[in-house]
């Protein structure tokens, strides 16, 4: 019995520690727009129904990045709009209408009738792989509260009681000898 709560403990801190690891890198790959981008790939939280029917609130979308070269005309590609009113920015889907290379690393994409830089589209629908329900787990554990109380408070509990275990052993020992 003592070897099974052994391994299982093990697994359980080994889980904690992947899980605490990703978070800590998805937040501090933030984008501008508040969007964790892990060099090519973005990670992105569907929390309203503006996407609906490709994409519904909770889902947890993953897109690997193509180069602006291989977005074609006639593409469906997700993006960055900036809602200038309200001082926001949303993600929507649009096909690509037109295309125009500026320079060799700067291209600029016509969607729903605006022009859009390359730098604002995340990447093509069919390169996505959404994950139903993720988004909602993905969202309390990158916020500030779920990393407080599922890393913070968790690595802080782990050191107190450590330190607890060595006094332990320093009192144990003096006693000892």
């Amino acid at each position: 019995m003592r070897v099974f709560l052994k391994i299982l403990k093990g697994i359980l801190i080994g889980v904690w520690a992947i899980i605490a690891i990703f978070t800590t890198i998805c937040l501090l790959s933030y984008n501008q727009f508040n969007v964790p981008v892990l060099g090519r790939t973005t990670l992105l939280i569907i929390d309203n129904d503006y996407l609906e029917p490709d994409y519904t609130r909770g889902d947890l979308v993953v897109i690997t990045r193509a180069s602006n070269n291989d977005i074609e005309v006639g593409s469906n590609v997700l993006f960055y709009n900036e809602d200038i009113v309200n001082s926001t920015v949303v993600i929507n889907i649009a096909e690509v209408i037109e295309k125009e290379e500026v320079t060799d690393t700067e291209t600029m994409f016509e969607l729903a009738g605006r022009l859009v830089s390359g730098q604002y589209v995340i990447g093509q629908v069919e390169d996505a792989r959404i994950f139903g329900g993720l988004g909602v787990v993905f969202g309390i554990l990158t916020s500030q509260w779920g990393f407080l109380l599922f890393v913070i408070f968790p690595t802080l509990f782990a050191v107190v009681y450590e330190v607890f275990k060595i006094v332990e052993e320093a009192r144990k020992a003096r006693k000892e000898a």
